[in-house]
């Protein structure tokens, strides 16, 4: 079970009243919130709490989510401090926090917090830089001042990109994107590895399926299919289309593997952000995606395999199409 206790909120008073801000923005259910830079914790939280089916009013605890999510309890406090502010948890004087609704509502994938962590910090520089906000080539005073983030997170994460060969330094200490992932060879060079280890990984003996995780991951698939179209953006559905492929390298047992795909993950990001989303081929990788769950649950997993090396290949073809097109025009 997930740790958190499933008792009833306790009443409150008028002073707890207005601790409470009046509404959320993330208040309907299922729906997208502004597509703002978010925070991965966050949405590993929330998914954790869906996964549970965790009921309004249970009570959340910093030291049960912590060894939830193998974090510290500072990144977990910080985490209930957002959620505080968007209305999704309530919080009681000399209690802690309480879900404010049931979690089964939450569309983790698309809530929008201020806050930046590391791949967040990431995810707004690649989109800055893409849209050209951000200088070409870009200092670390440049992200500092933008972002307002300290000097000693934005070099980790400078430094961390640049290990991964997604950024590289010039003489002058400054920063540019790896031209090669800006390139039409680069999808598909994406495509071959991913072929070449995706498909393995459901395969390996230390494979294990991880039914909470892979509840979660096909609730989140199912909530992106009932947004409206105009909500259904790039971001939100590369959130959703990376966290499958890292749910199915979790059930895997294999770090490396895992490792492999998280830093995959980060370096497609700049690609799918680049070319304008495609509603239809949306449509289409979302259902792969399901089959490919269905499989899993079943422990069908030389199926599950099978399917995964078909998803990927009908993604490569589709790309190799795209851009046999824009060639002829």
């Amino acid at each position: 079970m997930f740790p958190c206790e499933k008792n009833t909120m306790p009443k409150r008073s008028s002073r707890d009243d207005e601790e409470a801000p009046k509404q959320s923005r993330g208040e309907a259910s299922a729906t997208a919130a502004p597509d703002g830079g978010g925070s991965p914790l966050i949405r590993r939280l929330l998914s954790h709490l869906v996964a549970e089916d965790t009921p309004e009013g249970a009570h959340l605890t910093e030291q049960g989510l912590a060894d939830a999510l193998n974090v510290s309890r500072t990144p977990i406090r910080k985490a209930l401090t957002d959620l505080h502010a968007e209305g999704i948890v309530a919080k009681v004087a000399h209690r802690g926090y309480f879900l404010a609704r049931p979690a089964r509502t939450l569309f983790a994938a698309s809530l929008d917090f201020p806050s930046f962590d590391e791949d967040a910090l990431f995810e707004r520089v690649a989109l800055d830089h893409l849209q050209g906000v951000l200088p070409r080539p870009f200092s670390e005073r440049d992200v500092i001042s933008r972002y307002g983030m300290s000097a000693r997170m934005v070099r980790r994460v400078l430094n961390a990109l640049c290990d991964e060969k997604v950024i590289f330094s010039d003489e002058d200490g400054k920063w540019r994107f790896n031209p090669f992932l800006l390139t039409n060879e680069a999808s598909l060079a994406s495509y071959e590895y991913r072929l070449a280890t995706e498909p393995r990984i459901l395969l390996l003996p230390t494979f294990r399926v991880k039914r909470d995780l892979i509840r979660a991951c096909r609730d989140e698939h199912i909530r992106l299919l009932t947004l409206a179209t105009p909500e259904r953006t790039g971001r939100i559905a590369f959130r959703v289309d990376a966290a499958f492929h890292e749910a199915i390298a979790t059930c895997g047992g294999n770090p490396f593997f895992h490792s492999g795909v998280a830093q995959h993950n980060r370096m497609r990001q700049i690609l799918e952000y680049r070319d304008a989303p495609d509603e239809g081929r949306m449509l289409v990788w979302l259902k792969e995606h399901l089959d490919i769950l269905e499989a899993v649950v079943a422990n069908e997993l030389q199926e599950a395999s099978a399917l995964m090396r078909t998803h990927l290949a009908n993604a490569m073809r589709h790309r190799k199409q795209s851009l046999d097109l824009g060639r002829q025009r």
